[in-house]
C-alpha cells in the first residue's frame, strides 16, 4: 500500500469508526438492546445485533490491514455443509479495502434504518399512550380504570414490540376520548337536556289544554298526548354519574328529542282541527256575503243549504268531514249562480 493509499484509508477508518460509535449510541439501540422484545421486534433485533457485530468485526480487520499496510483483508465466510477432519468448513475470502468500506456502508444503512424506524415507532406509540395517561389521571369513574389498565398493555407492547403496529390503538384513543368528552361535558349536557324536558312539559301541558276544547267541540278520534317518563330518565343519569357512558347519555338526548317533536306533532295536529273549523266557518260567511253582495239574500235554495252548512260547523262535537262537505256545496250553489259555473 502506498504512502497516499495509507493516508486515505486512514482517514476513512476514522470515519467509518464515528459512524460505527454513532450507531452504538443510537437511541433505538439503547431501546432495542435494553427490551425484553417480542414478536416480530425480536427477530429483526437478533439480525441486526448480529449485524452489528459483523460491522465490527470488519472494521477491526480493516484496520488491522491499514496497520499492516496491505490493501486486502481476509474474512471468514459462513460455514459450508462440507465436514473437514476439524468440522465444518469455512470460505475465507479476500476483499479489497474499498469493497469492504462499501459493504460497511451498505450494511450500516441496513442497521441504522431498523433503529431508526424503532426508535420513531416506539416515539410515535409514546406520544399517543403519554398524553392518554394524562387524560385518565384523577377521573373519578368506575370505567376509567379498565382504560388506564389498557394504556398500560398497549405501553407494554410498544416497548415489547415496536416495530409491529398496535391494532388496538386507535380504538383505546377513541374510547378515552369518549369518557373524558363525556366527564367534562356532562355537566353541560345535563343542563341542556334539562331545558329540553322543561320544554316537552310545557308543549304537552299546552296540548292538553288544547285537547280538552278539541274533544268537546270537534267530533272523532283525537292523538292522546304522550306522558313517557323523560324527567325520570334525566334524574337517574345525574344519580348514576360519574359511572355513566356516552351512549347512555345520548339516549336520553335522543328521547327528550323524540318527546318534543311527538308533543309537537300532537299539538299541531290538535290545534288543526280547531283552524279547520274556523276555516270552514269563515269560508261559509265569505260566500254567504259574496251572495248576498249579488242580490241573492234571498235565494231559499241558497238559504237551505247555508243553514245546513252552519248547522253542522255550529254544532258540538263538530263533524269536519260532514262540515267540509256541506260547505262545499253551498260555495258550488253561490258561485254557478254569481259566476254561471
Amino acid at each position: 500500500m502506498g504512502g497516499d493509499e495509507a493516508v486515505r484509508a486512514g482517514t476513512e477508518g476514522e470515519r467509518v469508526a464515528q459512524a460505527l460509535l454513532a450507531m452504538d449510541d443510537h437511541p433505538g439501540h439503547r431501546l432495542l438492546r435494553g427490551a425484553a422484545l417480542t414478536g416480530a421486534s425480536r427477530e429483526r433485533w437478533e439480525a441486526t445485533a448480529a449485524a452489528m457485530v459483523r460491522l465490527w468485526e470488519w472494521f477491526d480487520a480493516y484496520r488491522a490491514a491499514v496497520a499492516d499496510g496491505r490493501s486486502v483483508v481476509v474474512l471468514d465466510g459462513q460455514p459450508v455443509p462440507v465436514r473437514t477432519l476439524t468440522g465444518p468448513a469455512v470460505v475465507r475470502e479476500r476483499v479489497a479495502l474499498t469493497e469492504l468500506v462499501a459493504r460497511m456502508k451498505a450494511l450500516y444503512d441496513e442497521v441504522t434504518a431498523v433503529l431508526t424506524e424503532a426508535h420513531d415507532a416506539w416515539s410515535r406509540r409514546l406520544g399517543v399512550l403519554d398524553p392518554l395517561v394524562g387524560q385518565l389521571a384523577g377521573l373519578d369513574s368506575p370505567r376509567a380504570e379498565p382504560l388506564r389498565r389498557r394504556v398500560a398493555e398497549a405501553h407494554a407492547r410498544a416497548v415489547a414490540d415496536p416495530l409491529t403496529p398496535d391494532p388496538a390503538l386507535d380504538g383505546l384513543v377513541a374510547e378515552v376520548a369518549e369518557l373524558v368528552g363525556l366527564h367534562r361535558g356532562f355537566d353541560g349536557r345535563a343542563a341542556a337536556l334539562e331545558r329540553r324536558v322543561a320544554e316537552v312539559a310545557v308543549v304537552r301541558e299546552q296540548a292538553r289544554e288544547v285537547r280538552e276544547r278539541v274533544v268537546a267541540r270537534i267530533a272523532g278520534e283525537h292523538p292522546a298526548v304522550p306522558g313517557d317518563d323523560v324527567a325520570g330518565a334525566l334524574a337517574r343519569l345525574r344519580r348514576r354519574f360519574p359511572d355513566v357512558a356516552e351512549s347512555d347519555v345520548a339516549a336520553a338526548e335522543v328521547a327528550a328529542g323524540a318527546a318534543l317533536d311527538r308533543a309537537r306533532e300532537v299539538l299541531a295536529h290538535l290545534t288543526g282541527s280547531l283552524d279547520r273549523r274556523a276555516e270552514l266557518r269563515g269560508r261559509l260567511a265569505a260566500y254567504r256575503a259574496k251572495a248576498g253582495g249579488r242580490g241573492f239574500a234571498e235565494d231559499a235554495e241558497l238559504g237551505e243549504l247555508h243553514r245546513r252548512a252552519r248547522e253542522v260547523l255550529y254544532r258540538a262535537p263538530c263533524d269536519l268531514a260532514a262540515g267540509a262537505v256541506a260547505v262545499r256545496r253551498y260555495q258550488q250553489a253561490v258561485l254557478a249562480r254569481t259566476e254561471g259555473r
